[in-house]
Order: C-alpha cells, then sequence, then structure tokens
C-alpha cells in the first residue's frame, strides 16, 4: 500500500492514433488504485489557429473541421479513461481541454499544484511540445513530475533507485518519493563520482540514515561515470538492479547548459529504463 499519494494528475497530451501510445492511463491508474487515490485524468487536445493572414473561408473551414475532429478524439479517450477508472475501483474526474498550446501549459501548471503527483508518459524528442510541458511542469509546478516510458503500463515500486549527487534538487526528490521507498523491498542509492561539476565524494552515505529512519531499506552504491557520462552510469545501474522506478531531482545544471550541452535530466527524459520520478 502506497501511503500519503491521495490526489493524482494524469495528463494524456498524445494525438490519440494507433501510432501515439500512451502508457501513462494505465500505470497511472494502477497506482492509484494501489494508494486509494482520486485520479484527474486530462486527455488534451491541441487547439490549431490560423495566422491572421490568412482569412480564406477554404483554410478556415479545413482548421475548423481539424479541431472538431482533435477534440472528439481527445472526449473518446476521457470517456474511455473514466470507464477504465471505474473498472479499477478508482474514484476520477475525466477532462478533454481543447485549447492552445500556451494556455493548455499553464491549464496543466495550475491542475499540477492541486495534486500530489503529476503522471506524464515519456517524450524522446527534446523540441516537442510534450517534451516542453514536461519541462514546464517539473521547473513551475511545485510538485513532482512521473515520466513513464511506453512499455511500463502498470504500477510496480519493489525496488526503487535514488540517484544521489547531493544537491538540493535531489534532497527535494528524495523527500517527495518518500511513499515509494518506504513500500519497496529495496531502495538503491547510487551517487556517480567522475563528473567534473561535482564533488570527488558526494556521501550516499549521508543520506541512507534518513530514508533508513523512515522506514526505506537502503544500499549504498557508489559508482564511477564511464567517460564522465553520469546518466549512462545511471542506466546501467537501474537495469543491473532492476529498478522499478528511478527517483532524482531535476535540471542540477542550468536548463541553458543542458538544452545547449546536454546533460543527465535531458538523456533520462530522452531514455529511461523506468518510470522517472523527478523534482525541481
Amino acid at each position: 500500500m502506497i501511503q500519503n499519494i491521495k490526489s493524482l494528475l494524469i495528463g494524456l497530451t498524445k494525438e490519440f492514433g494507433p501510432d501515439e501510445v500512451s502508457a501513462a492511463l494505465g500505470y497511472g491508474l494502477s497506482l492509484a488504485q494501489e494508494a486509494g487515490a482520486h485520479a484527474t485524468v486530462q486527455a488534451a487536445s491541441v487547439k490549431l489557429t490560423l495566422p491572421t493572414a490568412w482569412t480564406s473561408k477554404l483554410a478556415s473551414g479545413l482548421v475548423h473541421a481539424e479541431n472538431k475532429r482533435l477534440h472528439a478524439l481527445a472526449e473518446a479517450v476521457a470517456e474511455s479513461a473514466r470507464a477504465d477508472a471505474a473498472a479499477a475501483g478508482v474514484i476520477s474526474t475525466t477532462q478533454a481541454p481543447h485549447m492552445g498550446f500556451p494556455e493548455l501549459r499553464t491549464a496543466f501548471t495550475q491542475q499540477a499544484r492541486l495534486h500530489d503527483l503529476t503522471i506524464l508518459d515519456a517524450e524522446p524528442g527534446s523540441t516537442h511540445p510534450d517534451r516542453n510541458l514536461i519541462e514546464t511542469l517539473l521547473t513551475q509546478s511545485g510538485r513532482p513530475l512521473l515520466i513513464i516510458p511506453a512499455d511500463r503500463e502498470s504500477f510496480g515500486c519493489r525496488r526503487v533507485m535514488l540517484a544521489w549527487d547531493g544537491s538540493a534538487r535531489a534532497a527535494r526528490a528524495a523527500a517527495d518519493a518518500l511513499p515509494f521507498m518506504r513500500a519497496a523491498e529495496a531502495v538503491d542509492v547510487v551517487s556517480v563520482t567522475g563528473e567534473k561539476d561535482l564533488p570527488d565524494t558526494i556521501l550516499g552515505t549521508d543520506i541512507a540514515p534518513h530514508l533508513a529512519r523512515h522506514g526505506a531499506n537502503v544500499t549504498v552504491h557508489n559508482l564511477a561515470a564511464r567517460g564522465g557520462n553520469v546518466a549512462d552510469a545511471l542506466r546501467d545501474a537501474a537495469e543491473r538492479f532492476g529498478a522499478d522506478m528511478i527517483v532524482m531531482g531535476g535540471f542540477v545544471h542550468s536548463r541553458l547548459r543542458e538544452m545547449l550541452l546536454g546533460g543527465v535530466t535531458q538523456s533520462l527524459l530522452k531514455a529511461s529504463p523506468a518510470p522517472l520520478f523527478m523534482a525541481y
């Protein structure tokens, strides 16, 4: 049983076509079932608009028809989610917002602040609007996110891996993820050395007693970065341990640096072997 998770926001932002599969809904509903939590499902569609110079009736008609189609698809997904939640015994609220992307991003951020946790599908493309939504919610909602890879459609946290670098954001993530670490059979605290902007000794042993006092079964691992690549070391560790969840702070380096040069956050958002619990 997952304690102290009482409200989940599940964001569905895919195009709802055969090539756009969402794992977030199944994962989120199974987590809500395990935690006895309320689930708010938002099946969002982005409203298309024409540049003001395009005023032809034909163009306007085509955009109107496409918006109607997108909204109808989202409403169908919301209705299906309502039925899935009822079948799982999960109390839910379902919505199908249809608005421009800036307004949609603002609405999601406001909703995220009213929930314990937001669950979204992973988006490998760094320039895709869904990635922009992930980064906005991570840095502006004040609440943690769970990013779900496409192959994880049901919740599990038998083994949780905490990526610990001693930063304030890692501490925030560790605190927010305590319900999952308490419920896990094992928690692997992984510190990676060899990244030039981090101290040589990160002291995963310092956070272990704190987690143990909260009931987590902790093992500390100090690993060397392969060629200075922290993200690869974390991925390898998660696969070796069979982690069901990776917990980490987001954007320890500046977002601009990560965007231009890459970084651990961007790398794991692109490809994570397990659901990624992030806080900022």
